[in-house]
């Protein structure tokens, strides 16, 4: 979930693929600060000119960064305690989260498939 933090982020960085409120994610971000799309979307992203404008800040993106640059950014995360809200689920359950993607996945939870689990069902 996220947690009012209005204008004092530095850098946030959006795995998230699907159509979510940019303008929001921005918004959380101090003037410099960098809103980083990793991946990407299903929809061309809303981008509020006026606040990158007047305060200076960035957007960004990369399909992906390499593996070095992964690297440095799983240490960034695992040395500052940034860690993904993810539920682990199995096969059964694929068509649900199907359509938890098809809406707007609100929840921003990160869905990992159990392989060896849906094997055994």
């Amino acid at each position: 979930a996220v947690v009012s933090t209005q204008s004092t982020g530095d850098l946030i960085l959006n795995t998230v693929s699907a159509n979510i409120d940019t303008a929001r994610l921005i918004s959380m971000l101090k003037t410099g600060g960098t809103l980083v799309q990793l991946g990407i979307t299903t929809q061309p992203l809303a981008v509020p000119l006026v606040d990158l404008l007047f305060h200076r800040k960035n957007v960004a993106g990369s399909i992906i960064g390499g593996i070095k640059s992964l690297q440095e950014c799983i240490d960034f995360c695992y040395k500052h305690n940034v860690y993904p809200d993810i539920e682990v689920v199995d096969a059964s359950r694929i068509e649900e989260i199907y359509g938890i993607f098809a809406g707007r996945n609100s929840g921003g939870i990160r869905y990992v498939l159990d392989i060896e689990k849906s094997k055994a069902m």
